[in-house]
């Protein structure tokens, strides 16, 4: 991965980082801000809920305590005392002579409470009366399925529906009532061995339900009246499932100083706030899914988003920007080293500015300046030195030609030869002014050939062997440029190795030398040096050819012309070897057809 990314471009390494950089900080800034706002949100939302509960907490319990008392004051109001007596000691015979009474009592008692629908005087063995109604006797199991007999306090039953009195729902407030009308009192218990009595409140559960409608927030999933065991009484299970759980129940049902708490779901969490309603342990709940919260964090992460996605496009535009900025000079750095690798690079940018790249460019080409002129010196004294070691090996022939032919005429003119050695005087002197051109490292092809034409003549004069010699010039090559003193060595190796050894009239084959010059193609030029003498041992050539041996003393002109023809050409100079003894053996040398 790292090497992947180190082979980007810069722009492309650039807009990585700064989209890696941009999106790790929006990353951390949206989470720590999700968290501060989550957190704050929560923290908001249960003190609302804490101040719902305490407000609604402290009105019900106002409000059930007048409630509680004005119940008092209408159970001990006549004619009540004296029906819950009957029914106690079983002598209800009707409610007849009970109703006018009742209502008169009843009628002012529900116009002062709106919690209460309607109330009911009810005894074992269906005795029910309602100043409001009658006929509840026929609807009573239907309306009161549970128990009302067995608790021994006053309970509130949970909601249900309304079918005898009106539409909509009621909350039952079952108050266990006995009366001894010897004492003139009431109290809310059974009396041991009497029919049991009790008076029942109806209270609304639409008037409960608006309330905390009212007291709820928009995170609020149901704010509800809980009896002491945590039961939900003003809801039903199909509205709000979650508050029926039994952890829900367990937590409210606890006696706990704790206002707050919270119960973990499969996939939420319910934040719980509670307060104690002084009337029979009723609770206040109050029930908020954390979900809900996430409207407004998702908010908080779309605005995020948006934002992540404004930087990202803000960065990669910059960072293209950016590197266009950054590479544009480092472009023409990577130009202009192209171009001196090339070669090209004449005419110098200039940089005018002053930053860092900058500066690096103007250092370059002082480097470049420096490094030319370095060049241009050790050219130079290559050149002097490549110079110096040619006309070192060109003098080295020299004296080795010339001592070679002056004992030869020394021998004619001590044999009386005297015109003999004349001719063999003068073609030596014009062999010498081509030889001893001093400063000339390269002549042209056609000088180089009369060269060794002339040295051919001496030899012919100087042995009478009779030799042979040809010449074959392209006439595109004749004016080309030639390592001076190359041919002569050639032909003196084929004299003095190719016909060593033969006499005069009886050699196998008339001896003769050919020296061809063409074209090899691509601006180079072949020479091939070739004699029909006793042949070339190619393998032993070669290595005294390369070799600084003693050996190669002997054949010490073609050891020079390989020296010297590394030294002017280098490897485009290339010498090779072909021999049929007696036929032809040829010394092949290609060159290029101008000097290097």
């Amino acid at each position: 991965m790292i090497k992947r990314f180190a082979n980007l471009k810069v722009r492309y390494q650039l807009l990585m980082v700064m989209l890696l950089i941009t999106s790790a900080a929006l990353f951390l800034i949206g989470q720590l801000s999700y968290s501060y706002f989550y957190r704050r949100n929560t923290n908001e939302l249960m003190q609302r809920a804490e101040s719902s509960v305490h407000m609604a907490g402290a009105s019900l319990s106002s409000q059930l305590t007048s409630l509680s008392t004005a119940t008092n004051h209408l159970l001990v109001s006549p004619p009540f005392p004296r029906m819950i007596w009957d029914i106690n000691n079983r002598n209800f015979t009707g409610y007849a002579k009970y109703f006018s009474g009742a209502v008169a009592l009843t009628e002012p008692f529900l116009q002062n409470h709106d919690l209460i629908s309607n109330v009911i005087i009810c005894g074992e063995d269906n005795i029910v009366f309602s100043p409001s109604s009658l006929g509840i006797a026929d609807s009573f199991s239907r309306l009161f399925p549970e128990d009302i007999w067995a608790s021994k306090k006053i309970t509130v039953l949970p909601t249900r529906q309304n079918f005898t009195f009106r539409q909509g729902g009621i909350i039952p407030v079952c108050y266990p009532v006995s009366s001894n009308m010897n004492s003139n009192s009431l109290i809310y218990q059974d009396k041991p061995g009497n029919r049991k009595a009790r008076f029942i409140l109806m209270i609304d559960t639409a008037q409960i339900r608006s309330y905390f409608e009212r007291m709820s927030n928009r995170y609020t999933y149901c704010m509800y009246l809980a009896d002491e065991n945590g039961n939900p009484l003003d809801i039903r299970s199909s509205q709000f499932p979650d508050a029926f759980l039994p952890e829900v129940k367990d937590w409210v049902k606890a006696e706990t100083s704790a206002s707050n708490g919270s119960i973990g779901l499969s996939k939420d969490q319910l934040l719980i706030t509670k307060e104690a309603v002084s009337f029979c342990g009723l609770n206040v709940v109050h029930l908020t899914k954390k979900s809900s919260l996430v409207g407004d964090t998702r908010e908080i992460r779309s605005f995020f988003i948006l934002v992540w996605l404004a930087c990202f496009l803000a960065a990669a535009l910059l960072s293209f920007a950016l590197s266009n900025l950054l590479t544009r000079n480092i472009k023409v750095l990577g130009k202009i080293i192209g171009r001196i690798n090339d070669g090209t690079y004449h005419k110098k940018t200039e940089f005018t500015h002053t930053d860092e790249i900058s500066l690096l460019g103007v250092q370059l080409n002082k480097m470049y300046d420096t490094i030319q002129l370095q060049l241009g010196q050790i050219k130079e004294e290559e050149q002097k030195k490549a110079q110096a070691e040619i006309q070192m090996l060109s003098e080295q022939i020299n004296p080795h030609f010339l001592y070679n032919t002056l004992e030869c005429i020394h021998f004619q003119v001590l044999n009386g030869h005297q015109q003999t050695a004349g001719e063999m005087l003068e073609s030596l002197g014009r062999y010498l002014r081509t030889t001893l051109n001093v400063g000339k490292t390269f002549v042209t092809v056609e000088k180089e050939v009369e060269h060794v034409t002339l040295y051919m003549e001496i030899m012919n004069r100087h042995s009478s062997s009779g030799i042979q010699f040809h010449t074959e010039i392209h006439p595109s090559l004749k004016n080309g440029m030639i390592m001076k003193a190359l041919l002569q060595p050639l032909a003196e190796n084929c004299i003095k190795h190719g016909f060593e050894g033969f006499v005069r009239g009886l050699e196998p084959v008339p001896p003769q030398i050919t020296i061809a010059i063409t074209p090899a193609g691509d601006n180079r030029m072949r020479i091939e040096v070739s004699d029909n003498g006793k042949g070339i041992d190619i393998k032993r050539a070669s290595t005294l050819m390369r070799a600084e041996t003693p050996e190669s003393k002997d054949h010490f002109g073609l050891h020079n012309i390989y020296k010297r023809l590394h030294t002017c050409y280098g490897d485009d100079a290339v010498l090779s070897f072909t021999s049929i003894p007696y036929l032809k053996n040829s010394i092949i040398i290609e060159i290029p057809d101008h000097p290097v």
